[in-house]
């Protein structure tokens, strides 16, 4: 038995969905949707870079059919009795970069990247991971959970003097810091045994910088002082998605991928694609094996990124839909309940000159929810709380928490011949790293997003 929704098989019916909607058919240039989300539209209707039209565009076909799932997932006909519930304890965390990428957007002509790459690298130091790695060692202390789902895992890179202003013959090999390393160091300081289960490289991206703070002269990279002539350095970013396993976890089938459809960010120096991707593996916690999930959606900052967005939502269920397990699925998802069923979605248009097409399309919520996953939040006990997860000031050095939305988000789905009643219960989950005692020492919040821990009894098969 393989499809979920509203098919029959030899002897069951999978879910007898009372409403369909549908498909939604996304036909659009996967680099175009990308560039065009930041572009501003020209006067001809066109959106994106000059150089779009020049690509030989490839077709993506997302077909997304959603249904209600039947009350409680229950599953039509015989019941399967090769299912045993077991208690597990999982956790997700944006590490958060330090910094506002996007300010790099704020650059009106080529010459004023370097700056902005300036500003964001100071940004970086200032934030300091490795003060803010302790802080998040303490919360994974307090959670103790057996699985945790990272994002925004970076590597930075520096070179100097730097040449990718000179069309970058040589990428940045240099390495100034590594979150999961110092993460990994934290965690071991504090006794606690995590190694690295599954993981996938994603964005990789070299950007030069003046290698001079602008407000006071002084090197921005410690020893470093190129000329006056050419006062540059390169800053290079490698973001990663990461699964921890705790040692007394057995896992199998590791596995890292990035997905189809990414962002291309249009900037004064080109464009800047950012690749997200994701990682999951099979775990085995007290003899009931699961599958565990984690990703980073892309942010929905414009109708054009929303559908960017929808088109990696969409390709997480397919990936997902082939598996019969019980799923675990945890992130940055950058999709909150709030945000409501349908947003804004936009492509360019087919030919040159023809105006975008805007239509409405699931948000990534949504199309979790419509698909058989049930957000863990809504399941906790105890009394009401928002769970607001993102997201501090850019410094993170607001005095109070400053999370106004729940975007990170712990998901369970049903495996295949799932019966009587809720997949997960007896659920306890909260937020991580929202309080000021969770604070560094230096005084920093852990990151601009909170954690979010949820244990829970699950149902697997045996």
């Amino acid at each position: 038995m393989k499809d979920r929704c509203g098919t029959r098989g030899p002897s069951e019916t999978v879910c007898n969905c009372p409403l369909r909607m549908g498909f939604y058919i996304i036909r659009s240039s996967a680099r175009q949707i990308g560039r065009a989300v930041y572009s501003h539209e020209k006067e001809d209707g066109s959106f994106g870079g000059d150089d779009m039209n020049n690509k030989k565009p490839w077709y993506l076909t997302l077909v997304l059919t959603c249904c209600t799932v039947c009350a409680s997932t229950t599953l039509a006909g015989p019941p399967d009795r090769s299912l045993v519930s077991g208690r597990v304890n999982v956790m997700t965390q944006n590490l958060y970069v330090g910094a506002d990428l996007f300010k790099i957007l704020e650059a009106q002509v080529p010459e004023e990247i370097p700056l902005k790459v300036t500003e964001i690298f100071l940004d970086i130091q200032a934030t300091d991971f490795e003060d803010r790695a302790g802080a998040i060692a303490e919360l994974v202390a307090k959670q103790d959970p057996h699985l945790i789902g990272l994002q925004e895992v970076s590597n930075i890179f520096v070179q100097c003097p730097g040449d990718a202003v000179v069309g970058n013959p040589n990428p940045a090999e240099e390495l100034y810091a590594d979150y999961l390393t110092l993460l990994l160091d934290a965690l071991e300081a504090r006794g606690l045994d995590y190694s690295v289960g599954a993981e996938v490289t994603n964005a990789d991206v070299e950007v030069p910088a003046v290698a001079y703070d602008p407000s006071t002269g002084a090197p921005v990279l410690e020893g470093c002082t190129p000329p006056a002539a050419a006062p540059f350095i390169d800053v290079r970013l490698v973001d990663r998605d990461v699964i921890l396993v705790r040692s007394d976890v057995d896992y199998s089938s590791p596995l890292g991928m990035n997905f189809t459809i990414n962002l291309t960010v249009p900037t004064e120096a080109g464009p800047v694609e950012f690749t997200r991707g994701w990682t999951a593996l099979d775990a085995s916690v007290n003899g009931r094996t699961f599958t565990f999930f984690n990703t980073h959606l892309e942010v929905s900052g414009s109708p054009f990124a929303r559908a960017v967005q929808f088109a990696q939502a969409s390709e997480l269920i397919t990936v997902l839909g082939t598996l019969d397990t019980t799923i675990i699925a945890v992130g940055d998802f950058n999709s909150s309940a709030a945000d409501g069923a349908f947003v804004e979605c936009a492509t360019p248009g087919q030919n040159p000159g023809d105006p975008p097409v805007f239509f409405p399309c699931p948000t990534p919520y949504e199309v979790l929810s419509l698909n058989g996953y049930v957000d863990t939040w809504n399941q906790r006990g105890g009394p009401w709380d928002a769970g607001f997860t993102c997201c501090q000031d850019d410094l993170l050095d607001n005095e109070d928490s400053a999370h106004d939305e729940r975007i990170d988000l712990i998901w369970v789905r049903p495996a295949a011949g799932h019966y009587g009643g809720p997949v997960a219960r007896g659920v306890t989950a909260g937020t991580l790293g929202d309080r000021p005692e969770d604070k560094s020492a230096g005084g920093l919040w852990p990151s601009d997003h909170a954690g979010v821990g949820a244990r829970m009894t699950i149902r697997v098969p045996r």
